[in-house]
């Protein structure tokens, strides 16, 4: 990907609000290296690259996901057998990249802005908080989709998308986790 469009995704990823400050030498050169070819697809995926901060009894982990191709995003039709595996899959509590740009798509909202994007491609990332700062010293997990769509006009539209698709979970037992409400995260 050229060094330019690199620049302007890595800097929307470090104005985006609520996550850690992004190694940019890392996520520039993780980006430097994909090869982007024409293609009707809508995404490409990146190489697994993630920045890790520990903060007071909390881990931190941003990861690049897909890069997007804004002019691909609209004209999209998910066949029912799509619809009834993603409603299995979020119901299970499965994070998927895949899942995520297929809803992506399919908001209208979310959509139009990428149409409108001066840019031609969007990002989404991955923000993880491991949570033990707790007084029982239980693991919560946040699990948090990240979408950069460059000069969109109504962010709350991407933070809105971006809560709706957001997972907590609590650790119950060894290695062992179950899906909570934001309520009952935030009441601890």
């Amino acid at each position: 990907m050229e060094k330019e469009l690199v620049k302007i995704l890595v800097d929307g990823v470090a104005r985006h609000s609520g996550i850690i400050a992004p190694d940019r030498e890392l996520f520039t050169r993780s980006l430097t290296s994909i090869d982007i070819p024409e293609s009707s697809q809508f995404s490409v995926t990146i190489p697994d690259t993630a920045h890790v901060v520990d903060d007071d009894g909390r881990r931190h982990v941003l990861s690049l996901r897909r890069i997007l191709r804004n002019k691909n995003a609209s004209h999209y039709y998910l066949s029912p057998w799509k619809k009834q595996l993603e409603a299995v899959a979020s119901a299970c509590g499965f994070w998927s990249s895949d899942i995520l740009t297929r809803q992506l798509r399919a908001d209208k909202d979310l959509v139009q802005m990428m149409e409108e994007c001066k840019c031609p491609y969007s990002l989404l990332a991955k923000f993880v908080t491991y949570d033990y700062s707790n007084p029982d010293e239980t693991l919560f997990t946040i699990t948090k989709p990240i979408l950069v769509i460059l000069g969109a006009k109504d962010t709350r539209k991407i933070s809105a998308w971006e809560d709706k698709n957001t997972r907590y979970e609590k650790e119950f037992a060894l290695l062992f986790t179950k899906q909570i409400q934001s309520e009952e995260y935030f009441s601890h």
